[in-house]
């Protein structure tokens, strides 16, 4: 048999048309709906999200897609789901390269002059487990073994993919490398256990590694979890990859976590004023340039969606931090993510209006009632306003885990659940109530004339749920889009400040 052509970097990377910056992208489908959700992300924005310069006609079951501004070579996750095909990978975009897709019968194969790198994900995936299948079940340690794992049979099957196709571009075989080693390390802090709509899949919640070992330590308060042994040695150095930035969501997604929960002494709490300073000035101290801005641009975000600077305590740090790195921040998506924080923070209000007081509510027996009558009902009590959906798996999985956690701080600090649902469809609402009356307050459960487009979801920009606001006894707002009360520590520090003030 004729030995196969090597794969070298020069026929991979660098031979490459650079006068065109763009990437073409055709495609046939037995499922059409594939297509229509595909989405190429690009990981050299702030955050990982579908690349703009992009135009996508599909007719019939064809595609035709072009990538606009590629102009160098990008690691990118793709994303595609219908009715018979779900596929989340990676392939790489090369300046001047066309890429077919071909999908059927539930399969996604790629075409094209870089065909054996772009499937890489399509042939791994099909021959190695999956993450997302393998969930959290009770067990950190255990958990880590599974993945451990996986990790392993990924790698020995990269290198069996390597040799089998005489691939020699180090480009290729080191971003695979890099790429594996991250989303290894990203199920490790971010374990996988909440089931999903699809069969056989889970996903994980947003820092939800604390929350998980707070209840193991519940059920066996006679063991000290140790943090350094479930993550082992893990170097600094690793994390200090400009081309892994931007190339790798997993790598993204994993250096302010583990700054936070692994190179930092853990004796401040999780997004307390005192962890934030920790974390800018470690960050400050181990990185510069585009690691640097990166890093501090995701604290900022990671803190504000706990809602840190939505509280009186807060926002003047977070508004000044922003401003310190605002000549920084070049980057169109850095400097409109960063403009969006500060403008949220500059209209924010720790007085509630007098429109969403007036909100207007539906109980379960069918009476129209305000927000200034709920909160009438309830003086002298901290109250919890918890905003959820009959629909929102991480809401009902929190109601349904936090009773006891909920029982205990009304009896000790006198606080008060309301929950409210910014939901469409009011019989829905109504059947999910009755199904959770055992662990939700039924009646403080109400549903929101308006939903989304009411004042009060305005006021307090209800963009995703669950979200929680803390209001003292006199009604004042103290912490828009709190902690998820699974944060058991950290949200009971925040209560008994209320209630010892």
């Amino acid at each position: 048999m004729p030995k196969k052509e090597a794969l070298k970097s020069n026929s991979f990377i660098e031979n490459r048309d650079s006068k065109l910056n763009k990437v073409v992208i055709t495609g046939t489908t037995d499922d059409i709906i594939a297509f229509e959700y595909l989405s190429i992300m690009n990981s050299t924005y702030l955050f990982g999200r579908p690349h703009l310069d992009a135009t996508k006609e599909i007719f019939a079951d064809s595609l035709h897609m072009v990538l606009n501004s590629i102009d160098k070579p990008l690691f990118s996750e793709v994303v595609l789901g219908g009715g018979k095909a779900f596929y989340r990978g990676f392939i790489f975009l090369i300046p001047g390269d066309t890429i077919s897709i071909k999908i059927k019968d539930g399969k996604v194969l790629f075409f094209g002059k870089n065909a054996i790198q772009n499937n890489y994900y399509s042939e791994m995936n099909r021959q190695t487990p999956e993450y997302q299948k393998n969930p959290y079940t009770g067990n950190l340690n255990l958990y880590k073994e599974s993945i451990k794992s996986i990790y392993n049979k990924r790698i020995a099957f990269l290198n069996q993919y390597v040799k089998k196709n005489n691939i020699q571009s180090k480009y290729f075989i080191n971003t695979i490398k890099s790429n594996l080693k991250h989303e290894y390390l990203y199920s490790l802090i971010n374990p996988v256990n909440v089931k999903s709509s699809r069969d056989g899949y889970y996903f994980n919640e947003f820092d939800g590694l604390m929350p998980i070992i707070q209840k193991e330590t519940i059920k066996n308060s006679e063991v000290i979890f140790d943090l350094s042994n479930y993550f082992g040695k893990i170097s600094i150095e690793e994390f200090k990859d400009v081309i892994a930035l931007n190339n790798s969501t997993y790598f993204k997604n994993n250096i302010n976590p583990y700054i936070r929960y692994y190179f930092l002494d853990s004796k401040y709490l999780p997004y307390s004023k005192e962890k934030f300073l920790a974390e800018k000035e470690f960050i400050q101290k181990n990185f510069d340039g585009e690691i640097e801005n990166y890093a501090i641009a995701r604290m900022i975000r990671d803190y504000h969606l706990k809602g840190f600077g939505n509280s009186i305590n807060s926002i003047e740090l977070l508004k000044s931090t922003i401003d310190e790195y605002q000549e920084q921040f070049t980057k169109p998506s850095y400097i409109e993510f960063m403009n969006g924080i500060k403008a949220d923070l500059e209209s924010y209000d720790f007085k509630l209006s007098e429109s969403a007081l007036d909100s207007k509510f539906i109980n379960n027996i069918g009476d129209t009632l305000t927000l200034r009558k709920i909160f009438a009902r309830s003086k002298e009590r901290i109250k919890v306003v918890d905003f959820w959906a009959s629909w929102c798996p991480p809401c009902i999985e929190q109601i349904k885990e936090g009773k006891p956690f909920k029982d205990r701080l009304l009896v000790e600090n006198n606080v008060e659940w309301i929950y409210i649902s910014p939901e469409k469809d009011y019989k829905k609402w109504l059947v999910a109530n009755k199904k959770f009356e055992n662990v939700l307050n039924f009646n403080n459960s109400f549903f929101l004339l308006k939903g989304r487009k009411s004042s009060l979801a305005s006021f307090f920009k209800v963009n995703e749920i669950p979200q929680y606001v803390i209001f003292n006894k006199e009604n004042k707002i103290i912490l828009n889009k709190a902690p998820s009360p699974s944060d058991e520590v950290i949200f009971e520090k925040i209560i008994d400040e209320i209630y010892n003030k």
